[in-house]
């Protein structure tokens, strides 16, 4: 490979063995720890930045600012240190230790805003105020907004690269595909390759945040989901929305790390979770994929691993 960013994408399709229901749907697991920052983000941070470049809105010389809670600005970070930009990255206190650590490590420089409740649990307040300082600070000269919410490049590049590699790693067995809501660009995007061929769609989201079911605005555990409706929410896309408790989520964590060898975040755990339900309600003749986001490296310092 001539860069590190040819290693990102065609992650490992792994079958779930002990943490699924019995007599229920296959559920397959695409790892995307595998990318280099250890999180599927990669593949947007990249889509994100060269569809700038494409554009000429994107210069060099000029400061990439992003907003972040999960896993994008560790990636967005990585891309910027292949490619020679300053990265610049807003996020809320709330978001666990090692999230910070890494996006240092990578190059990136941070601006910490206050969080509402503090860590670990997380609002939709939290993400509002984040995307809110990013955009005074890309308002400046030679300042650039990658804007994740809104960026249009992330969903065609999933279409094209994580719904294509969906299909092809299953031989075209895949029923039924299911995912958390952080942005929605994957979501929307992996729809885009896999409904055309009769695949149905299951959105997650927070329980104790279901803006989109229906449910209340209050904090939650699972890192990287948002608890709002999102500007790449298209509903059409999608054929259920299952809403995800944190007790479930943070349970399946560990069963799939003690179980399954997975080492996974808890936002993989809650894909899970749903990945099962769904399983349950298709029956033995599914097949079901579903995400492992990101590593389990970036929550050794909050439950439900602290004290295993």
């Amino acid at each position: 490979m001539s860069s590190i960013l040819e290693a990102i994408g065609n992650t490992p399709l792994v079958r779930l063995r002990h943490c699924v229901p019995a007599n229920g749907a296959e559920v397959w697991v695409k790892l995307e720890y595998f990318s280099p920052t250890g999180s599927m983000k990669d593949r947007m941070a990249v889509a994100m930045i060269e569809g700038a470049e494409r554009e000429g809105t994107l210069k060099p010389g000029d400061t990439v600012v992003e907003y972040t809670g999960g896993s994008t600005g560790p990636a967005v970070a990585l891309v910027c240190r292949a490619k020679g930009y300053r990265c610049l990255i807003v996020i809320a206190d709330c978001f666990t230790e090692e999230r910070f650590q890494l996006m240092r490590a990578l190059g990136a420089e941070l601006e910490v805003i206050p969080s509402v409740e503090g860590r670990p649990k997380v609002t939709a307040e939290d993400i509002r105020n984040m995307v809110a300082r990013a955009g005074e600070l890309a308002a400046q000269p030679g300042h650039f907004a990658t804007d994740q919410f809104n960026n249009p490049h992330p969903i065609a590049h999933h279409r094209d690269h994580l719904g294509r590699e969906i299909w092809e790693q299953t031989g075209g067995r895949v029923t039924a595909f299911c995912h958390g809501l952080g942005t929605a660009g994957s979501l929307m995007g992996v729809a885009e390759a896999l409904r055309p061929h009769g695949v149905f769609i299951q959105a997650h989201e927070p329980a104790s945040s279901a803006a989109i079911s229906g449910g209340g605005a209050q904090a939650f555990a699972i890192q990287g989901w948002t608890g709002f409706v999102m500007p790449h929410w298209y509903p059409d896309r999608v054929d259920h929305v299952e809403p995800i408790e944190d007790d479930a989520a943070i349970a399946m964590t560990v069963r799939l790390a003690q179980e399954e060898g997975i080492f996974a975040g808890i936002s993989s755990g809650a894909n899970v979770v749903g990945a099962n339900r769904l399983a349950e309600r298709l029956g033995p003749d599914a097949v079901i994929v579903t995400l492992a986001v990101d590593s389990g490296f970036k929550y050794l310092s909050v439950d439900p691993f602290a004290d295993l």
